[in-house]
């Protein structure tokens, strides 16, 4: 791997299921459990969390830095009434012809590089499981749970990335 691959941020990707009533059309597309499905990332060299949402009126990437004054509350706000599952890197599919149709779950079908046939939120929480993702159910039980999986996350991506930065500064150029 070159020096350009190796400093690039792959996420690794947790998908956020909403249980918040939307939209009564919402609703009835999603017809189910979850009404909307979007993504987070914490990226641990800019110590700052990565979120993905796409809705029908469009896509919002936004990066809340940890230090920030109103992170806490905005993830607070994002994580609230949902269910998470953190992603495994799986690889990109190949695929013969182009998905149609572009709202959360086909966004997050291609963020997460998932084969499924899923149209809806509930459906893809059912193949992210088979894929292997780990769900944390009950945010409203387990927030201490998910913080605690996170944080280690962070402190291991952090750790790693510490070893990166000395093994590239003790390479000979």
């Amino acid at each position: 791997m070159d020096s350009a691959t190796a400093a690039l941020i792959e996420p690794r990707w947790t998908l956020v299921f909403c249980k918040k009533p939307g939209r009564w059309w919402v609703r009835l597309l999603a017809c189910g459990r979850y009404n909307h499905v979007k993504a987070i990332a914490y990226l641990p060299t800019m110590r700052a969390w990565l979120c993905y949402d796409v809705k029908f009126n469009g896509t919002r990437i936004m990066l809340a830095h940890e230090d920030a004054a109103g992170t806490s509350a905005f993830l607070h706000n994002y994580l609230d009434n949902c269910d998470t599952i953190a992603m495994p890197r799986l690889p990109i599919p190949k695929r013969s012809a182009p998905q149609l149709g572009f709202w959360c779950t086909i966004a997050m079908k291609h963020l997460i590089g998932i084969r499924s046939r899923a149209f809806r939120p509930d459906r893809l929480w059912r193949d992210c499981i088979a894929a292997g993702g780990k769900p944390y159910q009950n945010l409203a039980t387990g927030r201490g749970a998910l913080i605690r999986a996170l944080r280690a996350r962070m402190g291991a991506l952090r750790a790693r990335t510490r070893t990166r930065r000395r093994f590239l500064g003790a390479c000979p150029a």
